[in-house]
C-alpha cells in the first residue's frame, strides 16, 4: 500500500497529545482566551451575535456539509465513467465524515459543559478536571471535544488524499484545514461555546482518524495488489 506519509505525521500527533494530557490542563489558558468575550454582567455578550451565528456557525457548517456532499458526488461521477481516481474520491468523503463523525460521537458522551453553562460564567454547571468523574446527580455537558471545528479540521483528509501524488495541493490542504478548523473553534470560543482545549482535542482526535484511515485503506492502491486482470486492461487502455 501507498506510504508517502513522513516521520512528522506520526511524532508531531503524539508529542502534541501529551502535551495536551499532560501540560495543557496544568496552565489556565482556557480562561485567559475567553476572558476577553466574557463581562460579569452580559456574560458571553458575543452568544447571539448575528455575524456569529449566522455566517461564521451556521454558514461554515452548511459551506463544509456541501463540500462533503459535493465530494460524494464527484465520487459517483467517477465511479460512473471509470477513472483510475474512484477510489481517492471515495477516500476523501469517508475520510470527512469519519472525522467529523468520531468527534460528534464523543462528544455525546462527554460529561464536560460549555464554557456558558459553567457556574463561573453564570451558568449552573461544574467545572469538570479532563478525566473526572461525573458527580452523583449531574447531567452530563456533552461539548467536549469542539464539534464546530471538527467541520473545518476534516479538510486535513485533503492532505491525506493528495499528499502521494500531489504535494503542493496536499500542503495547501493541510493549510487549509487548520486554517479553517482553528477559525471555526476560535468563532465557538467567542460566544462562549467551547474552551481552546476543546478544540485541540478535536485537531488531534481528527488527525488520528484521517492518519489510522490512511494506513487501514489508503486512497490509491499499491501498485502491487493489482489484479492481473485490472492490469492486462489498463496496458490494453494505454496501448489503445
Amino acid at each position: 500500500m501507498m506510504r508517502d506519509l513522513r516521520w512528522w505525521n506520526y511524532v508531531a500527533p503524539a508529542i502534541f497529545g501529551s502535551f495536551l494530557f499532560w501540560i495543557y490542563p496544568q496552565t489556565n489558558w482556557d480562561h485567559a482566551l475567553i476572558a476577553p468575550y466574557f463581562d460579569p454582567q452580559l456574560h458571553f455578550y458575543w452568544r447571539d451575535q448575528l455575524f456569529l451565528n449566522t455566517v461564521m456557525h451556521d454558514g461554515l457548517k452548511i459551506a463544509l456539509q456541501l463540500i462533503g456532499v459535493a465530494t460524494f458526488f464527484y465520487w459517483l461521477y467517477a465511479k460512473k465513467i471509470g477513472s483510475t481516481e474512484q477510489r481517492r474520491w471515495l477516500w476523501l468523503w469517508l475520510g470527512i465524515v469519519f472525522s467529523a463523525l468520531s468527534v460528534s460521537i464523543l462528544k455525546r458522551f462527554s460529561i464536560h459543559a460549555c464554557p456558558w453553562d459553567l457556574t463561573r460564567y453564570g451558568g449552573f454547571a461544574a467545572e469538570l478536571a479532563l478525566f473526572a468523574d461525573l458527580p452523583s446527580g449531574t447531567q452530563p455537558g456533552r461539548c467536549f471535544p469542539g464539534g464546530h471545528a471538527s467541520g473545518g479540521y476534516a479538510l486535513l483528509a485533503l492532505y491525506f488524499a493528495f499528499i502521494g501524488s500531489n504535494t503542493r495541493l496536499a500542503y495547501l490542504s493541510l493549510a487549509l484545514g487548520l486554517f479553517v478548523g482553528s477559525l471555526m473553534g476560535w468563532t465557538q470560543m467567542m460566544r462562549g461555546a467551547h474552551f481552546m482545549s476543546h478544540n485541540l482535542w478535536t485537531l488531534w482526535v481528527v488527525w488520528l482518524v484521517l492518519l489510522a484511515w490512511y494506513w487501514v485503506w489508503p486512497p490509491v492502491a499499491d501498485a502491487k495488489c493489482a489484479s492481473p486482470v485490472m492490469t492486462g486492461k489498463l496496458a490494453v487502455q494505454h496501448a489503445l
